[in-house]
């Protein structure tokens, strides 16, 4: 009687284990999820939103929002399919997507010091600001500094410890 006590309590554990894997292996943290409807952002640490204007990647792009632009071009897109719009408001430029049938913002580019970084880095900064503000835990290719979280790529380059280009570009798993 004991033994098949043991061997139930022992197979019950085991689907346990099995059920917490399998949740655990479904949460994002972070990722872009796809619920079959649209894709979702959950990255919550390098969200870009100035003046008001979420300029996240990953999020719907609104542009009543952002009012009108300085220059606008449409580009092939090279993420997906159809074309990508990019929009210049003077000190930052951004790039839709169409995903899902939605006009998603793909990147965001800083293009100089009148808008800075949620922690206050902007173009013409020291490299140790960045570093200040963001820490070390970044990949360094060539002079970028990549910083990544969840969906957001977080990029820096970095020429002469003078910091000359901030963007935000969306993650895909293309």
């Amino acid at each position: 009687m004991k033994k098949g006590v043991t061997i139930v309590l022992v197979i019950l554990a085991v689907i346990v284990v099995v059920a917490l894997v399998y949740v655990v292996s479904k949460k994002t943290d972070g990722q872009i999820q796809n619920t079959g409807d649209t894709e979702k952002v959950n990255s919550l640490k390098y969200e870009l939103i100035s003046e008001e204007k979420n300029m996240t990647p990953g999020v719907e792009f609104s542009k009543s929002s952002f009012g009108e632009e300085q220059n606008y071009s449409e580009i092939p897109s090279c993420a997906f399919e159809g074309v990508d719009k990019v929009y210049n408001y003077g000190s930052y430029e951004i790039t839709t997507s169409n995903i899902d049938g939605k006009e998603v913002i793909y990147s965001t580019y800083l293009l100089d010091d009148g808008v800075a970084t949620p922690e206050g880095v902007k173009i013409a900064d020291d490299k140790s600001v960045m570093l200040n503000a963001y820490g070390e835990n970044y990949t360094l290719n060539g002079a970028e500094y990549l910083y990544t979280d969840g969906n957001v790529n977080l990029s820096f380059i970095v020429e002469n410890d003078v910091i000359t280009s901030i963007s935000y570009v969306m993650v895909t798993n293309n």
